[in-house]
């Protein structure tokens, strides 16, 4: 089949989308999966692409038959508003730890604003959903981007956090900003112990020696890990250019892709 004819054209997709909502489900579930998913990876705006997941009652299987990239595209668009819950917990597992892999590092280091954001994001899950990406994400990084911006109080606290009678509520820590309390509230309410192993990870509970350099440390590794990670997904899918090749090669500040080049191409 003409791969012209399977998928709609940008206008076509606007024209659907512009439809009344029970009618535009209608027509878009009457495509075969396949054909859905190449409606939505033509579709290069993410707002569109986001309301294209929509109209399936459950677009898990579509997320996850989605390539990740394209996804963390529509989510990007979300990011602080809360709105993301709504996709985050069709990811699977392996997708999200490559989207986290993706989206909170840049040129090869951490970006601790970024990934505030998706914890913010993440807090705003279903308790259950929020449980499940937590074990995909590292300690150490979770433990590098709050060690200044919660506080431990009081001579007690260490022992209280080995005892495990502290919570975020409690009055030996303090946040220095709201989304760092939310943050950890959410943690707390989705597992107990992974809330007590990373104020053991922030505060350097049990380990000997400067807190704030084996924190640096331990993003460093986490660093080194993660980039090992993207090595290996590149490796199976025959990609042996890496991240700081591509940005020799290419000025990727300078491109710019625009929509309405295709639109006007398609009309």
């Amino acid at each position: 089949m003409n791969k012209s004819k399977s998928v709609l054209s940008p206008i076509q997709v606007k024209n659907l989308l512009s439809l009344p909502t029970k009618q535009a489900e209608q027509l878009f579930q009457s495509f075969p999966k396949d054909t859905q998913l190449d409606i939505i990876r033509s579709t290069r705006n993410p707002k569109l692409r986001e309301e294209l997941y929509y109209l399936v009652p459950d677009c898990t299987e579509l997320i996850q038959d989605s390539p990740t990239e394209d996804v963390l595209q529509v989510l990007d668009t979300l990011l602080g508003t809360g709105l993301a819950c709504g996709l985050l917990p069709c990811l699977s597992n392996q997708q999200f730890e490559e989207l986290i892999d993706i989206a909170i590092w840049k040129d090869g280091k951490l970006n601790e604003h970024s990934l505030s954001l998706w914890l913010f994001e993440l807090s705003e899950c279903e308790r259950e959903d929020l449980r499940r990406f937590l074990g995909q994400i590292d300690m150490r990084l979770l433990a590098g981007i709050l060690k200044n911006r919660v506080k431990l109080k009081g001579n007690l606290a260490a022992l209280m956090i080995d005892e495990k009678i502290l919570d975020p509520s409690h009055k030996s820590i303090e946040c220095k900003d709201d989304q760092a309390k939310r943050i950890l509230n959410a943690i707390w309410e989705a597992d107990n112990e992974i809330f007590y192993q990373l104020l053991r990870e922030m505060f350097g509970i049990d380990k000997e020696g400067d807190v704030e350099s084996k924190l640096t440390t331990a993003i460093e590794e986490a660093t080194a890990e993660r980039e090992e990670r993207v090595r290996q997904r590149d490796s199976k899918v025959g990609i042996n250019v890496t991240e700081s090749d591509l940005k020799e090669e290419v000025d990727l500040d300078s491109l710019e892709l625009s929509e309405e080049v295709e639109e006007n191409a398609d009309q």
